[in-house]
């Protein structure tokens, strides 16, 4: 019973200062994931291959490789996209293209950069949109909508194709 206090053994150590490394970023994370679902119960996950807060004083969390899976009402969508910035005291997202979202329902949506406001549940583009929907193609110079879809304004130079059958093929 007295064994391992007969065989305690001292060590100590001196760590200087000067020969510690320190990080550059506040945080750092590689195959950062995010899980969760929306107000309507559909379960939905965000990954990316890296996600970086340079420092405390800059609340912006840079993303690579950005992955997005939802599983909706007419089926799972699924986003992809190169690069993207969330910007944490805002609850925004901005996302760098090409971004490609894709669905089972037969929705596509291709746009150069998508910003997506989380708190006032809003989705945007500055630059030129196309994309397909169960009854046709589009294409507009810009959009805007609300994240459940239920609402999307497609401004400037609208094209839309309708395709007579209602895409039932």
């Amino acid at each position: 019973m007295i064994w391992p206090l007969l065989n305690v053994q001292e060590f100590s150590f001196l760590l200087a200062k000067d020969q510690v490394k320190v990080a550059n970023e506040r945080l750092r994370v590689s195959r950062a994931e995010y899980r969760g679902k929306t107000s309507a119960g559909e379960a939905f996950a965000i990954s990316a291959s890296s996600a970086v807060q340079r420092s405390s004083a800059v609340p912006v969390v840079e993303l690579t490789a950005l992955a997005a899976h939802l599983a909706g009402r007419d089926g799972p969508a699924d986003v992809w996209a190169p690069s993207g910035r969330y910007f944490i005291e805002d609850d925004r997202l901005e996302v760098a293209g090409p971004v490609k979202m894709r669905s089972d329902g037969g929705y596509t949506l291709d746009a150069s950069t998508v910003f997506v406001d989380l708190r006032r549940r809003r989705v945007s583009t500055k630059d030129a949109v196309r994309g397909r929907l169960p009854m046709g193609n589009f294409r507009a110079d810009r959009m805007s909508g609300d994240l459940s879809g239920k609402r999307v304004t497609l401004i400037g130079k609208v094209h839309l194709r309708i395709n007579q059958r209602g895409g039932k093929g």
